[in-house]
């Protein structure tokens, strides 16, 4: 999202950070890698002499009130274990197959259970078994996207290191002085003493002691306690099943830390997961359904919320999906004569009530949308031959976009739309927030309609480009950055293990963090890439285009198209989906158009890329249009309809009442999708 060369006298150094112009040394640029090809990390560190874009707007203080999170690290929010940190107490967290819950002296771990009502599918915390530590209070001292550590404390001295992670199914605690540990009594010897055992229920319990080389020793019990040197590692783990269990034990060796990196090539996008092991030592690894793995040594499978893990016995887990093509709007150009008239008139329509028609928003959230909806509707009236109502709105567009990325170095408290850097939340906020945006939720959401809105306005239009950087560019670093120090989180809310973001910024819930709009998520990544390619930055192209194809794999496998559902559950997709549960339900709405629509909106094209199930998409849109198309989102559920039946499609968006249309969407964006639908123009690679 950073020019690679100067354009207008502002130049990539001094938009990220800048070099040293005393010692010639070359400035650190987060999303220039050295290498636009190949492997590309994602979650780096950065210089502590790095100062963001985001860093250099203008500062404001929000009130994450008491946070256990160490001064030099950001607030890990939109994490999977971000309510383990940021809320009044620490809540459980959910690391895929296992969930934790942590407290000042010692933590608690669960394998959860699942089972699924009409509504819901469930796999909620229960605490089985306990390590007691001689500590009084515990805070993030190292985070990632993908694991965490937590350093625990007694008078402030540290006295050993909790580390969790997804994927890996085990709870490591390292003790950094001697010292007891405080477990279940009944812990049973297993296999000549390696390892200790407790049954509760179905599920049995191991307590593994390895050396930081990973070698392991005898495990000795003395009544309730557990002895631990100086460096090594006390590690639980659980599996229903024998077999299972075998390969954990032999698995069991410390892990401190994971490393991402992406790579785009044949048409597929890579993620590479590599778990800090000891050197030469392998552990075990839980892949999620959606993960297509590289040459794969499975060794079990264990059941979760999202469906069967594969275990494979590995360092790191490489997985690939379908590469998608950023896309903006439906290419009205390659329209029949017929059908561009017609999405002609309506433009000329759509414009003139745009014009007249209710001031554009305040807040990150619809102020967005707002902005997003006019560039949408600059480009099909481009496109279309417009060209008298093309120059109007895209004149109106043009000064809303600037009056939100080019205000910000005035952000003041007076101002309404601008942006600025939280120096406690470390981050870029809103001057007026939507949806809880001050405390980091939903970012993604917000941020992906003006980086779409300024790609849509800005290609081809230096100017532009120069006028809107700095702040983009602080958007872009908030939401993806693939480094982090102090200052800033590396990619804030996505998550490449599990394949998607998360939207809670605190996340302080029982049942873990949660993402609801799958498709804005996947809108934020589709509009980074077209913002990147639009500014000539290829590196960021490629990095937005990874987070693209996973976010929308995932939404379709967790989602809009999910597979292998309890017999209980009586719905074809998802809403919402957490940590430890999933729902056919939104936050604000109960009917069932909601639970789709939230899921599609704002249409964009990238949705007809890939595997589209034709019956799936009827049967969603059949359960989502009982009372009709006239209903919250009837344009979207009308649009996807498309996919499947774009002739019915296409009589039906004909018909639908304005009050059926999004405040995101224009009459004219929905007719150009259907007719290019109808004339089989929708469909890209994947």
């Amino acid at each position: 999202m950073v020019a690679l060369v100067v354009v207008g006298g502002v130049g990539m150094g001094s938009l990220l950070g800048g070099g040293d112009p005393s010692t010639g040394r070359e400035a650190f640029h987060p999303f220039r890698p050295a290498d636009s090809s190949g492997w590309t990390s994602v979650s780096r560190e950065a210089p502590p002499s790095w100062t963001p874009a985001a860093a250099r707007l203008p500062r404001t203080e929000g009130a994450p009130g008491a946070i256990r999170v160490d001064e030099d690290l950001a607030p890990p929010t939109n994490r999977w274990y971000s309510g383990m940190f940021l809320g009044a107490e620490p809540q459980p967290v959910f690391a895929m197959p296992l969930a934790a819950q942590a407290d000042d002296t010692g933590v608690a771990v669960g394998l959860p259970r699942v089972s699924a009502s009409e509504r819901t599918i469930t796999a909620p915390f229960i605490p089985e078994l306990r390590l007691g530590l001689a500590a009084d209070a515990f805070t993030a001292t190292r985070a990632d996207p993908v694991s965490v550590t937590s350093t625990y404390t007694s008078s402030g001295t540290p006295v050993g290191e909790l580390d969790l992670a997804e994927g890996w199914p085990y709870v490591g605690y390292t003790a950094l002085q001697d010292q007891e540990v405080t477990v279940p009594a009944g812990l049973v010897p297993r296999d000549g003493g390696r390892w200790l055992a407790m049954g509760v229920g179905d599920t049995t319990y191991g307590l593994a002691v390895a050396g930081s080389d990973g070698s392991r020793r005898v495990v000795e019990s003395s009544g309730d306690v557990v002895g631990l040197d100086r460096g090594e590692t006390l590690l639980a783990f659980a599996a229903r099943g024998e077999r299972t269990l075998a390969h954990l034990a032999r698995g069991a060796v410390p892990v401190h830390g994971t490393s991402t990196s992406y790579d785009i090539s044949g048409g597929q996008a890579r993620t590479r997961i590599t778990y800090a092991t000891p050197p030469g030592r392998r552990t075990v690894l839980a892949a999620m359904p959606h993960q297509r793995l590289d040459r794969p040594q499975v060794v079990g499978r264990v059941d979760s919320l999202y469906g069967p893990l594969r275990l494979v016995s590995s360092r790191s887990l490489v997985s690939s999906v379908s590469t998608l093509e950023p896309d903006a709007t439906p290419d009205v150009a390659r329209l029949d004569e017929d059908a561009r008239a017609e999405v002609r008139r309506q433009v000329v329509a759509d414009v003139a009530r745009e014009v007249s028609g209710t001031p554009p928003r305040q807040d990150t959230y619809f102020g967005g949308k707002d902005v997003h909806r006019m560039a949408q509707l600059t480009r099909i009236a481009e496109a279309a031959g417009a060209d008298a109502a093309a120059r109007t709105i895209r004149e109106r567009a043009v000064s809303e976009l600037d009056a939100w990325l080019g205000g910000s170095a005035e952000c003041t408290e007076t101002s309404t739309r601008c942006f600025s850097y939280d120096t406690a939340w470390k981050g870029v906020v809103g001057r007026t927030a939507a949806f809880g945006s001050e405390e980091f939720n939903d970012h993604h959401f917000h941020y992906g309609y003006f980086l779409a809105a300024a790609a849509l306005l800005a290609e081809g239009e230096p100017r532009l480009l120069d006028r809107w950087r700095p702040t983009l560019t602080a958007l872009a670093e908030d939401i993806a950055s693939p480094a982090t120090n102090s200052t800033l989180p590396a990619l804030r809310s996505f998550d490449p293990y599990a394949g998607h973001s998360w939207a809670a910024g605190r996340s302080d819930f029982a049942d873990g963090n949660n993402q609801e709009s799958s498709s804005e998520a996947v809108n934020a990544w589709n509009g980074l890439a077209l913002w990147a390619e639009a500014d000539g930055n290829r590196a960021l192209a490629r990095q937005a285009t990874w987070q693209l194809s996973l976010e929308a794999a995932s939404a379709r496998a967790y989602w809009l198209q999910p597979r292998n559902l309890p017999a209980a559950y009586d719905h074809s997709i998802f809403a919402l989906n957490w940590g430890g549960k999933r729902e056919w339900a939104t936050w604000f709405s109960a009917e069932p158009s909601a639970m789709l629509g939230i899921q599609l909106l704002p249409m964009s094209p990238v949705l007809a890329q890939g595997r589209v199930d034709e019956k799936r998409v009827r049967a969603s849109v059949s359960e989502a249009s009982v009372a009709g198309f006239d209903t919250m989102f009837g344009d979207s559920l009308t649009m996807y309809l498309a996919l499947a039946d774009p002739g019915r499609a296409l009589a039906v968006g004909r018909r639908l009442p304005d009050s059926a249309i999004d405040d995101g969407n224009t009459r004219s964006y929905l007719l150009a999708w259907l007719l290019a639908a109808r004339a089989g123009q929708l469909q890209g690679p994947g």
